[in-house]
């Protein structure tokens, strides 16, 4: 695709965007920017300064890939638009500008107002232009657009800069009536060269464009690569995702996809919970289980081209199994995963593929056997961090691996030989290094939440009480032991790794503070309960002992060991 560099003067843009000329594809986001945000930019302008380069898609309005609007506070419907070109990087900022030179009754970010601009031609005079531009709420700024206020105080509305010469003339006219000596030797001599080489900076500003050539509806390849393009070029407000794309193309099919997500985030607990309700992260997932269901590839290229018919019906599935995958990723029980709250879910990325899982179990009327193989899927994939980074084309083959396997035992899915291979018949593998909060770390943190982890000090039910991960020997008490030679025998690493971690309530930790585990068992633990509460954290026996007689090194290994048995038993099927 030939993309062609040009420049354009920005007042052009402003009043392409007015007329209709330039507008917004469907997927962009609404205008976001506050009165300061415009004023930074106002002032950019009238310095001199680089602004960002604009990002434009030239359009045939009959066949145009998306479907569009017009720039906030542009008064024209969609269908009364025209436009040559649709903005894909630079809307916030051209939609400022409008907004400054045109004055629409739209109320800026934090505020119920629409404001208006103004430029201070006495600080222009003193060089001032960092103070040169201001704004008022439109509705008290009556006195700022009286032209005898103006002419007092030397102020003019950025509406009037696009016919400033007219402007002047009438200033002009009005100081020769009240004073020709100031207009003769301080006005013309002096700060009419300086408004004008100001304002003209202003109007003869030029911005870089980047044109991209038309792109059909059906050019699917063409529509990818507009994408890409976008996101190596946008280095201002959001980033364009799958999910914007997928919006305007499926807008033009009557699909509302907009309304699709708000309907889910209504209908849907856990998805409202973990998405924030912003359709960014999860609203790609939830696009990435709909494809799994439909068995198609899930990088961005294919999911900007999902067909639109039974797109609806589809969305909806995939809404209802990505529920279905939160609720057990979430859930404590010995079923569950064990991420009980946003911050223990290992990778939001596997969501996909579990939801996609559960709704093939479903639709399938599969067995307990199913249900295992995503427990190893799911468990080996966390332990071995199989989810991190690019993971478009493990997703598909990991599902794809799966549901060949529910069908034949015999088929052996990847992911299954790689856990016997680098976990179960591993005798290197351990956790003991793991000491940042990673997926590994997370995962400990799980398995310990299915255990019904019970607070130290309370003797009570994780879901009681807002437990978080501590140090089992504590901190202090760890830096405090000696070597032979008598430095600090544990440093961080030692200290933090995730076998030294569990869930305790804050109240609980802050009482154990630099205490040794023997002591803070003896005083702090009910005596005739401490072997069930320490099981509920994968502290058995062993580890126990080891607590009460202080052994750090005992202890690690003990707890290593149980901790393990417990993966392995979600590993074996």
């Amino acid at each position: 695709m030939d993309i062609t560099p040009d420049k354009k003067r920005l007042l052009d843009l402003v009043e392409r965007a007015r007329s209709g000329d330039i507008a917004l594809p469907e997927f962009q986001r609404n205008f976001v920017w506050t009165r300061d945000d415009v004023r930074d930019i106002l002032t950019s302008v009238l310095k001199g300064y680089f602004i960002g380069s604009f990002l434009l898609l030239k359009v045939d309005a009959e066949s145009s890939p998306f479907a569009f609007r017009a720039v906030a506070g542009v008064e024209k419907l969609a269908e009364q638009l025209k436009p040559d070109w649709l903005i894909l990087d630079g809307q916030q900022r051209l939609t400022s500008l409008h907004y400054a030179f045109a004055a629409p009754p739209l109320p800026l970010k934090w505020t119920k107002y629409p404001y208006r601009f103004f430029l201070d031609l006495s600080k222009i005079s003193a060089g001032d232009l960092d103070a040169a531009i201001f704004s008022e709420r439109a509705d008290l700024s009556g006195r700022y657009l009286d032209k005898d206020y103006q002419f007092e105080n030397l102020i003019v509305p950025f509406t009037e800069l696009s016919q400033w010469e007219n402007w002047l003339n009438d200033y002009e006219r009005w100081l020769i009536e009240r004073d020709q000596e100031r207009y003769f030797n301080e006005y013309f001599k002096v700060h009419k060269p300086v408004w004008n080489r100001a304002v003209g900076v202003i109007r003869q500003f030029y911005v870089p464009t980047i044109e991209i050539p038309k792109v059909k509806p059906d050019d699917a390849d063409g529509i990818a690569e507009i994408c890409a393009i976008f996101e190596k070029l946008n280095s201002t407000g959001v980033a364009l995702s799958v999910y914007d794309l997928l919006t305007a193309r499926l807008y033009s099919f009557g699909v509302d996809l907009h309304r699709l997500w708000q309907q889910a985030m209504e209908d849907n607990e856990l998805l409202r919970q973990f998405s924030g309700g912003d359709p960014d992260i999860y609203g790609v997932l939830v696009l990435r289980a709909l494809a799994l269901i439909r068995e198609q590839e899930v990088k961005s290229k294919s999911l900007i081209n999902l067909r639109p018919e039974g797109f609806e019906k589809d969305w909806h599935t995939a809404v209802l199994y990505m529920e279905k995958a939160l609720k057990r990723t979430t859930s404590t029980s010995q079923d569950g995963f064990g991420a009980f709250a946003q911050k223990w879910l290992p990778y939001s990325t596997m969501m996909p593929v579990l939801a996609a899982l559960l709704y093939r179990i479903d639709r399938d009327k599969l067995d307990n056997r199913a249900y295992r193989g995503v427990k190893k899927w799911y468990w080996g994939s966390v332990f071995l961090e199989r989810y991190a980074g690019a993971v478009e084309s493990i997703t598909l083959a990991d599902y794809r691996d799966l549901t060949e396997w529910f069908g034949d035992p015999n088929r052996q899915p990847l992911v299954f030989e790689q856990i016997e291979r680098n976990i179960l018949h591993n005798p290197n593998f351990s956790l003991r290094d793991t000491a940042r909060v990673n997926a590994v770390y997370r995962g400990v943190i799980d398995l310990v939440a299915i255990q019904g982890a019970k607070d130290f000090r309370a003797d009570d039910a994780i879901e009681f009480h807002a437990l978080d991960d501590h140090h089992i020997f504590p901190r202090a008490f760890l830096a405090s032991v000696k070597d032979v030679e008598g430095n600090s025998k544990y440093k961080n690493p030692d200290i933090n790794t995730v076998l030294n971690r569990t869930l305790i309530s804050q109240a609980a930790n802050r009482r154990i503070s630099r205490m040794k585990p023997s002591e803070y068992l003896a005083k702090l633990v009910p005596p005739e309960r401490k072997q069930e509460i320490m099981a509920t954290h994968l502290i058995d026996e062993a580890a126990l002992a080891a607590m009460e007689r202080d052994d750090y090194e005992g202890f690690l290994k003990a707890r290593e060991r149980r901790i393990m048995a417990v993966l392995q038993m979600y590993l074996k099927i």
